[in-house]
Protein backbone atom coordinates (compact mmCIF):
# COMPACT_ATOMS: atom_id res chain seq x y z
CA UNK A 1 0.00 0.00 0.00
CA UNK A 2 1.21 3.57 -0.62
CA UNK A 3 2.94 4.37 2.73
CA UNK A 4 2.19 8.72 1.80
CA UNK A 5 -1.65 7.98 1.40
CA UNK A 6 -1.63 5.35 4.33
CA UNK A 7 -0.93 8.33 6.68
CA UNK A 8 -3.67 10.35 5.36
CA UNK A 9 -7.17 9.56 7.21
CA UNK A 10 -9.71 8.18 5.73
CA UNK A 11 -8.12 7.36 2.46
CA UNK A 12 -10.34 5.55 -0.20
CA UNK A 13 -7.86 3.05 -1.60
CA UNK A 14 -8.80 -0.75 -3.03
CA UNK A 15 -5.65 -3.35 -3.10
CA UNK A 16 -3.13 -0.77 -2.78
CA UNK A 17 -4.54 1.74 -5.23
CA UNK A 18 -6.34 5.13 -5.06
CA UNK A 19 -9.88 4.90 -6.42
CA UNK A 20 -10.77 7.10 -9.59
CA UNK A 21 -14.31 8.73 -9.73
CA UNK A 22 -15.84 5.97 -11.84
CA UNK A 23 -14.68 3.51 -9.50
CA UNK A 24 -15.97 5.09 -6.48
CA UNK A 25 -19.27 5.67 -8.36
CA UNK A 26 -19.68 1.65 -9.33
CA UNK A 27 -18.41 0.86 -5.64
CA UNK A 28 -21.26 3.29 -4.87
CA UNK A 29 -23.81 1.16 -7.33
CA UNK A 30 -22.41 -1.55 -5.58
CA UNK A 31 -23.07 -0.55 -1.59
CA UNK A 32 -26.85 0.66 -2.66
CA UNK A 33 -27.86 -2.96 -4.46
CA UNK A 34 -26.64 -5.11 -0.98
CA UNK A 35 -26.68 -2.72 1.65
CA UNK A 36 -29.84 -0.54 1.02
CA UNK A 37 -33.27 -1.67 2.49
CA UNK A 38 -31.35 -4.83 3.56
CA UNK A 39 -30.52 -5.40 0.13
CA UNK A 40 -34.04 -5.01 -1.07
CA UNK A 41 -34.60 -1.50 -2.05
CA UNK A 42 -36.97 -0.19 -4.84
CA UNK A 43 -35.88 1.18 -7.81
CA UNK A 44 -36.69 4.62 -7.34
CA UNK A 45 -34.78 4.33 -4.23
CA UNK A 46 -31.87 3.36 -5.55
CA UNK A 47 -31.87 6.86 -8.19
CA UNK A 48 -32.79 8.76 -5.55
CA UNK A 49 -29.36 7.34 -3.49
CA UNK A 50 -27.29 8.03 -6.61
CA UNK A 51 -28.95 11.34 -7.43
CA UNK A 52 -27.50 12.14 -4.22
CA UNK A 53 -23.59 10.35 -4.83
CA UNK A 54 -24.03 12.28 -8.06
CA UNK A 55 -24.14 15.63 -6.69
CA UNK A 56 -21.68 14.84 -3.84
CA UNK A 57 -19.26 14.06 -6.41
CA UNK A 58 -19.57 16.97 -8.98
CA UNK A 59 -19.11 19.40 -5.53
CA UNK A 60 -16.30 18.10 -4.59
CA UNK A 61 -14.95 17.94 -8.39
CA UNK A 62 -15.61 21.79 -8.18
CA UNK A 63 -14.24 22.80 -5.23
CA UNK A 64 -10.74 20.70 -6.30
CA UNK A 65 -10.69 18.17 -3.26
CA UNK A 66 -9.65 14.96 -3.86
CA UNK A 67 -12.22 12.12 -3.45
CA UNK A 68 -9.07 9.51 -2.05
CA UNK A 69 -8.60 12.27 1.07
CA UNK A 70 -12.15 12.57 2.09
CA UNK A 71 -12.31 14.16 5.76
CA UNK A 72 -14.75 14.87 8.08
CA UNK A 73 -14.41 18.64 7.88
CA UNK A 74 -14.80 18.19 3.76
CA UNK A 75 -18.54 16.91 4.53
CA UNK A 76 -19.14 19.54 7.20
CA UNK A 77 -18.44 22.22 3.99
CA UNK A 78 -20.25 20.20 1.67
CA UNK A 79 -23.20 20.50 4.50
CA UNK A 80 -22.66 24.21 4.85
CA UNK A 81 -22.58 24.43 0.79
CA UNK A 82 -26.21 22.77 0.78
CA UNK A 83 -27.47 25.39 3.50
CA UNK A 84 -26.28 28.25 1.52
CA UNK A 85 -28.02 26.76 -1.31
CA UNK A 86 -31.31 27.16 0.69
CA UNK A 87 -31.73 23.25 0.90
CA UNK A 88 -34.79 22.03 2.87
CA UNK A 89 -33.91 20.59 6.29
CA UNK A 90 -35.77 16.92 4.82
CA UNK A 91 -33.36 17.07 1.49
CA UNK A 92 -29.80 17.88 3.62
CA UNK A 93 -31.13 15.38 6.20
CA UNK A 94 -30.87 12.88 2.96
CA UNK A 95 -28.25 13.79 1.22
CA UNK A 96 -26.29 13.53 4.81
CA UNK A 97 -27.66 10.29 5.01
CA UNK A 98 -26.30 9.17 1.73
CA UNK A 99 -23.04 10.17 2.36
CA UNK A 100 -23.04 8.04 5.59
CA UNK A 101 -24.64 4.94 4.15
CA UNK A 102 -21.72 5.21 1.15
CA UNK A 103 -18.71 5.64 3.49
CA UNK A 104 -20.23 2.85 6.08
CA UNK A 105 -19.58 0.68 3.13
CA UNK A 106 -16.85 1.05 2.16
CA UNK A 107 -15.30 0.72 6.18
CA UNK A 108 -17.13 -2.50 6.17
CA UNK A 109 -15.81 -3.59 2.91
CA UNK A 110 -11.88 -2.48 4.68
CA UNK A 111 -11.84 -0.02 2.07
CA UNK A 112 -11.12 3.24 4.95
CA UNK A 113 -10.27 3.00 8.41
CA UNK A 114 -13.20 5.68 9.51
CA UNK A 115 -16.26 6.95 8.50
CA UNK A 116 -16.03 10.45 7.94
CA UNK A 117 -19.73 11.39 7.26
CA UNK A 118 -20.57 9.34 10.96
CA UNK A 119 -20.56 12.77 13.04
CA UNK A 120 -21.87 15.05 10.71
CA UNK A 121 -25.37 15.47 11.36
CA UNK A 122 -27.82 18.07 9.44
CA UNK A 123 -28.44 22.05 10.69
CA UNK A 124 -31.05 22.27 13.14
CA UNK A 125 -34.65 22.10 11.72
CA UNK A 126 -36.11 25.33 13.15
CA UNK A 127 -39.54 25.15 11.43
CA UNK A 128 -42.26 24.76 13.94
CA UNK A 129 -42.89 20.91 14.29
CA UNK A 130 -46.24 21.27 15.02
CA UNK A 131 -47.00 23.60 12.07
CA UNK A 132 -48.21 20.97 9.92
CA UNK A 133 -49.17 22.18 6.57
CA UNK A 134 -52.81 21.31 5.18
CA UNK A 135 -55.32 23.26 3.43
CA UNK A 136 -58.65 24.44 4.87
CA UNK A 137 -61.94 23.92 3.12
CA UNK A 138 -61.95 27.05 1.43
CA UNK A 139 -58.25 25.99 -0.07
CA UNK A 140 -59.15 22.67 -1.03
CA UNK A 141 -62.82 24.34 -2.94
CA UNK A 142 -60.41 26.59 -4.92
CA UNK A 143 -58.02 23.46 -5.80
CA UNK A 144 -60.96 21.93 -7.05
CA UNK A 145 -62.44 24.88 -9.27
CA UNK A 146 -59.13 24.22 -11.17
CA UNK A 147 -58.80 20.58 -11.52
CA UNK A 148 -62.15 20.67 -12.89
CA UNK A 149 -60.87 23.27 -15.52
CA UNK A 150 -58.69 21.03 -17.08
CA UNK A 151 -60.02 18.88 -19.62
CA UNK A 152 -58.48 15.56 -21.57
CA UNK A 153 -56.80 12.95 -20.42
CA UNK A 154 -54.21 15.64 -18.23
CA UNK A 155 -56.87 16.64 -16.22
CA UNK A 156 -58.51 13.28 -15.90
CA UNK A 157 -54.71 12.22 -14.40
CA UNK A 158 -54.24 15.08 -12.30
CA UNK A 159 -57.55 14.92 -10.58
CA UNK A 160 -57.37 11.04 -9.91
CA UNK A 161 -53.56 11.40 -8.62
CA UNK A 162 -54.87 14.19 -5.84
CA UNK A 163 -57.80 12.51 -5.02
CA UNK A 164 -55.72 9.41 -4.22
CA UNK A 165 -53.74 12.05 -2.04
CA UNK A 166 -55.76 14.62 -0.48
CA UNK A 167 -59.00 11.85 0.15
CA UNK A 168 -57.44 8.34 0.54
CA UNK A 169 -53.92 10.14 2.28
CA UNK A 170 -51.01 8.99 -0.17
CA UNK A 171 -48.00 9.48 0.10
CA UNK A 172 -46.31 11.18 -3.33
CA UNK A 173 -43.91 8.02 -3.67
CA UNK A 174 -47.07 5.53 -3.00
CA UNK A 175 -48.83 7.36 -6.30
CA UNK A 176 -45.87 6.98 -8.61
CA UNK A 177 -45.00 3.54 -7.71
CA UNK A 178 -48.67 2.63 -9.00
CA UNK A 179 -49.33 -0.17 -11.11
CA UNK A 180 -52.21 -0.85 -13.22
CA UNK A 181 -52.73 -4.47 -11.94
CA UNK A 182 -52.42 -2.73 -8.66
CA UNK A 183 -56.12 -2.33 -8.81
CA UNK A 184 -58.06 -5.09 -7.52
CA UNK A 185 -61.72 -4.53 -9.12
CA UNK A 186 -63.32 -7.39 -7.55
CA UNK A 187 -63.12 -6.01 -4.14
CA UNK A 188 -62.80 -2.41 -5.42
CA UNK A 189 -59.32 -1.87 -3.46
CA UNK A 190 -55.75 -1.04 -4.43
CA UNK A 191 -52.40 -2.23 -3.65
CA UNK A 192 -50.34 -0.05 -2.04
CA UNK A 193 -46.37 0.03 -2.47
CA UNK A 194 -45.44 2.28 0.54
CA UNK A 195 -42.19 3.82 2.27
CA UNK A 196 -42.03 -0.04 4.14
CA UNK A 197 -44.14 -3.25 3.68
CA UNK A 198 -46.77 -3.05 0.76
CA UNK A 199 -50.75 -2.50 1.48
CA UNK A 200 -54.54 -2.25 0.41
CA UNK A 201 -56.51 0.27 0.67
CA UNK A 202 -59.98 0.23 0.01
CA UNK A 203 -60.70 4.11 -1.71
CA UNK A 204 -63.91 5.77 -1.82
CA UNK A 205 -65.99 5.38 -4.97
CA UNK A 206 -64.94 8.61 -5.82
CA UNK A 207 -61.72 8.14 -6.04
CA UNK A 208 -61.79 4.89 -8.07
CA UNK A 209 -64.41 6.25 -10.58
CA UNK A 210 -61.70 9.11 -10.92
CA UNK A 211 -58.97 6.20 -12.29
CA UNK A 212 -61.28 4.66 -14.17
CA UNK A 213 -61.97 8.02 -16.22
CA UNK A 214 -58.32 8.42 -16.58
CA UNK A 215 -57.49 4.82 -17.12
CA UNK A 216 -60.21 5.23 -20.25
CA UNK A 217 -58.89 8.46 -22.02
CA UNK A 218 -55.39 7.51 -21.64
CA UNK A 219 -53.24 5.43 -24.24
CA UNK A 220 -51.09 2.31 -23.27
CA UNK A 221 -47.59 3.35 -21.71
CA UNK A 222 -44.26 1.60 -21.33
CA UNK A 223 -43.65 -0.76 -19.35
CA UNK A 224 -40.36 0.13 -17.21
CA UNK A 225 -38.81 -2.72 -14.37
CA UNK A 226 -41.57 -2.02 -11.69
CA UNK A 227 -44.53 -2.83 -13.86
CA UNK A 228 -47.33 -0.83 -15.85
CA UNK A 229 -47.33 2.74 -14.56
CA UNK A 230 -50.42 3.50 -13.57
CA UNK A 231 -49.70 7.33 -14.13
CA UNK A 232 -47.12 8.20 -16.77
CA UNK A 233 -45.43 11.43 -17.93
CA UNK A 234 -48.00 13.20 -21.12
CA UNK A 235 -44.71 15.29 -21.89
CA UNK A 236 -44.30 14.92 -25.74
CA UNK A 237 -40.25 13.94 -25.43
CA UNK A 238 -41.12 11.68 -21.98
CA UNK A 239 -44.74 10.76 -22.58
CA UNK A 240 -45.80 7.31 -21.71
CA UNK A 241 -42.81 6.75 -18.83
CA UNK A 242 -43.97 6.53 -15.51
CA UNK A 243 -44.00 9.85 -13.96
CA UNK A 244 -41.37 10.64 -10.66
CA UNK A 245 -41.85 12.04 -7.58
CA UNK A 246 -40.80 15.87 -8.98
CA UNK A 247 -42.91 15.46 -11.49
CA UNK A 248 -45.70 14.87 -9.35
CA UNK A 249 -44.58 17.15 -7.38
CA UNK A 250 -44.49 19.92 -9.89
CA UNK A 251 -48.10 18.83 -11.48
CA UNK A 252 -49.22 19.47 -7.67
CA UNK A 253 -47.46 22.78 -7.31
CA UNK A 254 -48.85 24.24 -10.38
CA UNK A 255 -52.41 23.68 -9.54
CA UNK A 256 -51.43 25.34 -5.67
CA UNK A 257 -50.64 28.16 -7.72
CA UNK A 258 -53.06 28.25 -10.11
CA UNK A 259 -55.75 28.39 -6.84
CA UNK A 260 -53.32 30.84 -5.43
CA UNK A 261 -53.20 28.90 -2.35
CA UNK A 262 -49.07 28.24 -2.78
CA UNK A 263 -47.42 29.34 0.09
CA UNK A 264 -43.79 29.11 1.68
CA UNK A 265 -43.74 25.30 3.24
CA UNK A 266 -46.57 24.14 1.07
CA UNK A 267 -45.72 21.26 -0.62
CA UNK A 268 -47.90 18.20 -2.20
CA UNK A 269 -47.52 16.22 1.08
CA UNK A 270 -49.67 18.75 2.94
CA UNK A 271 -52.68 17.19 0.57
CA UNK A 272 -52.04 13.66 2.90
CA UNK A 273 -51.80 15.95 5.90
CA UNK A 274 -55.22 17.32 4.96
CA UNK A 275 -56.92 13.95 4.67
CA UNK A 276 -55.31 12.88 8.33
CA UNK A 277 -56.60 16.43 9.96
CA UNK A 278 -60.50 15.81 8.36
CA UNK A 279 -60.03 11.91 9.40
CA UNK A 280 -59.84 12.90 12.96
CA UNK A 281 -62.00 16.04 12.87
CA UNK A 282 -65.16 13.77 11.52
CA UNK A 283 -63.99 10.61 13.95
CA UNK A 284 -61.78 11.91 17.05
CA UNK A 285 -60.37 7.99 16.53
CA UNK A 286 -56.25 8.58 16.28
CA UNK A 287 -56.49 4.48 15.69
CA UNK A 288 -58.43 5.36 12.47
CA UNK A 289 -56.16 7.88 11.26
CA UNK A 290 -53.76 5.61 11.67
CA UNK A 291 -55.07 2.97 9.81
CA UNK A 292 -55.98 4.93 6.62
CA UNK A 293 -52.93 6.49 6.40
CA UNK A 294 -50.67 3.89 7.35
CA UNK A 295 -48.67 5.19 10.17
CA UNK A 296 -46.89 2.20 11.90
CA UNK A 297 -46.60 4.42 15.09
CA UNK A 298 -49.79 5.55 16.81
CA UNK A 299 -47.81 9.08 17.84
CA UNK A 300 -47.52 9.95 14.49
CA UNK A 301 -51.30 9.81 13.45
CA UNK A 302 -51.76 11.54 17.07
CA UNK A 303 -50.54 14.84 15.54
CA UNK A 304 -53.69 15.22 14.02
CA UNK A 305 -55.04 15.34 17.12
CA UNK A 306 -52.76 17.30 18.64
CA UNK A 307 -53.34 20.43 16.04
CA UNK A 308 -56.86 20.32 16.41
CA UNK A 309 -57.51 20.27 19.76
CA UNK A 310 -55.46 22.66 20.80
CA UNK A 311 -56.94 24.99 18.26
CA UNK A 312 -60.18 24.14 19.26
CA UNK A 313 -59.18 24.27 22.95
CA UNK A 314 -57.17 27.70 22.82
CA UNK A 315 -56.73 27.39 26.80
CA UNK A 316 -56.27 31.17 27.31
CA UNK A 317 -59.58 32.05 26.04
CA UNK A 318 -60.92 32.50 29.75
CA UNK A 319 -58.21 34.19 31.22
CA UNK A 320 -59.60 37.27 32.88
CA UNK A 321 -57.14 39.60 31.41
CA UNK A 322 -58.19 42.99 30.13
CA UNK A 323 -56.51 46.10 28.73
Amino acid sequence: MNTALAQVDNNIIESGQVMNEQQILDKFADILEIDIANGDAREDTLRAYASNMKMFVQWYKNQGFNINEIREWHIKKYRQFMINEGLAHATQSLKLTTLRRFFKGLKDRDIIERNPAANVKPPRDREAKTDIKYLSPGEVELLSRELKQVNGVKGARDRAMIALMLREGLRAVEVVRANVVDIDERDNKILIHGKGKDAYIYPSQDTLDKINEYLELRKEPDTDEQGLPLFVNLDRRTGGRRLTRPGLRSVVNKYFKMADIKVKGLSCHALRHTCGKALYEKTKDVRVVQEVLRHSDPSTAAKYAHITERKEARYTEDIEITF
